[in-house]
C-alpha cells in the first residue's frame, strides 16, 4: 500500500517547469536520414509477412523489429522516460509520404521496444484513434479524445502513453504537458491541506466499461509514494464523474478546490508542443500530465485531425498506482478480440 505523502517537497529529475523544458533538449530526438531509411527498411521487410492485414502485427515480438541505427536513440528515449524528465518527442518520420500500414509497422515496433501494448477501448483497439467523433465530454460514457473540446490535465490508463501525429488540425489542438511532481511540490509549499486531500482515495468512473456485478467506479489517490518516489494519477473529469455515480459519495468542496488548484498549478508550469505529422510523443504517466487545447478541424474528412495512440505497460518505470492497476488488462469489460484498425 502507498503511504500518505509527507508534507515536504520531493527531489526528482521529473520535477520541472515549462521554462526548464524549453531551455533543454534532452527530451527531443530528431530522426536523421540514415535512421529514417533503416526504419523504412524494417517496414519493407515486415510488410510482406502481414498480407496487408495490420492485425498480424499482434503476433510479432520486439525481436521481429530491427530498428537499425535508431535503436541506440530509442534506448536514450526510454532512459529519459524512466530516469529523466519523463517525456520524449521523436521528430522527423515522413508520414505524409508513407502508406498507413508502413507507418503502423514502424510505430508498433518502436512501441514494443518501450513496453507491452494494451487495449485503448472496449473494442480491443491496440492503436487508438484520437479524432473528433462528434461527441461531447458532458456524456458520462464518452472520452475526451473522441471530441474536439479542450481537455483537463490527466494521465492515461497505462505506464507509457504514446501519440503519433498522422494529420494535424486546421487550428488549435496544442499538446500541453506538465510535471505532476512539480504540481505536488507546489501544493506542499503553498497549499499543504490540498496535497493531503489528494493523497486520499477518490472515486473514479469506469466510463461504463465494466462487467456485470462490478461497481461502475474504482478507488485511487492522486498522490502516491512508493519507496520514496512519487507516482501520480490525475484525471479531474474521471473523478468528478465517479463521485456523481449513484453509489459513490458526493465530492466535497475541499476536494473540488484541491483538484482545481492542482490543475491551475499544472497549467501555470506547462510546456506546449505543436505536434506535426510524423511527431511521436511518449510520456511516463506517473510523472507527467497532459492535455490539449480545443481545435477546429478541416471540413474534408480525409484531412481531419488524426493521432494514433499507444498504451504501453512497462513495470520498469515506477510502482503502479491503484489507478494504473485498475487498467492492467486494458480498457473494457471481460474478454475481447484485440485488433489493429487503420
Amino acid at each position: 500500500m502507498a503511504n500518505h505523502p509527507p508534507l515536504n517537497t520531493t527531489a526528482d529529475p521529473a520535477n520541472w517547469t515549462g521554462a526548464d523544458i524549453a531551455s533543454g533538449r534532452g527530451w527531443l530526438q530528431r530522426l536523421d536520414s540514415i535512421e529514417i531509411t533503416d526504419l523504412q527498411k524494417m517496414a519493407a521487410t515486415i510488410r510482406p509477412t502481414l498480407d496487408d492485414n495490420p492485425n498480424r502485427l499482434l503476433s510479432l515480438t520486439k525481436q521481429d523489429f530491427d530498428l537499425g541505427t535508431f535503436e541506440p536513440k530509442l534506448r536514450v528515449v526510454f532512459e529519459e522516460l524512466k530516469q529523466g524528465q519523463g517525456l520524449s518527442l521523436i521528430k522527423g518520420l515522413p508520414v505524409e509520404q508513407m502508406e498507413p500500414l508502413d507507418i503502423a509497422i514502424i510505430y508498433w515496433g518502436i512501441g514494443l521496444h518501450l513496453g507491452e501494448a494494451t487495449p485503448n477501448n472496449p473494442d480491443g483497439d491496440m492503436i487508438g484513434h484520437i479524432t473528433d467523433l462528434g461527441k461531447t465530454q458532458s456524456d458520462p460514457n464518452s472520452r475526451g479524445y473522441q471530441t474536439r473540446e479542450a481537455m483537463d490535465y490527466h494521465c492515461d490508463q497505462c505506464d507509457i502513453v504514446g501519440l503519433i501525429c498522422i494529420r494535424a488540425s486546421k487550428s488549435g489542438g496544442v499538446s500541453k504537458v506538465a510535471s505532476s511532481v512539480a504540481m505536488y511540490n507546489a501544493l506542499v509549499q503553498k497549499h499543504p491541506e490540498y496535497a493531503a486531500i489528494l493523497a486520499q482515495p477518490f472515486y473514479w468512473t469506469k466510463h461504463g466499461e465494466f462487467s456485470p456485478g462490478e461497481q461502475p467506479y474504482y478507488n485511487s489517490p492522486v498522490f502516491n509514494f512508493f519507496d520514496g518516489k512519487l507516482s501520480t494519477s490525475f484525471g479531474p473529469k474521471h473523478i468528478i464523474k465517479g463521485h456523481d455515480l449513484a453509489d459513490a459519495p458526493p465530492l466535497l468542496d475541499l476536494q473540488r478546490d484541491a483538484i482545481r488548484v492542482a490543475e491551475e498549478i499544472a497549467d501555470a508550469n506547462r510546456f506546449d508542443m505543436v505536434l506535426e505529422p510524423g511527431d511521436m510523443q511518449f510520456l511516463n504517466n506517473y510523472v507527467c500530465l497532459h492535455t490539449r487545447s480545443a481545435y477546429q478541424d478541416h471540413p474534408d474528412p480525409s484531412k481531419k485531425r488524426l493521432l494514433w495512440r499507444l498504451w504501453l505497460m512497462n513495470g520498469d518505470l515506477r510502482t503502479r498506482t491503484d489507478y494504473a492497476k485498475q487498467w492492467l488488462k486494458g480498457v473494457g469489460p471481460g474478454s475481447r478480440n484485440n485488433q489493429i484498425r487503420l
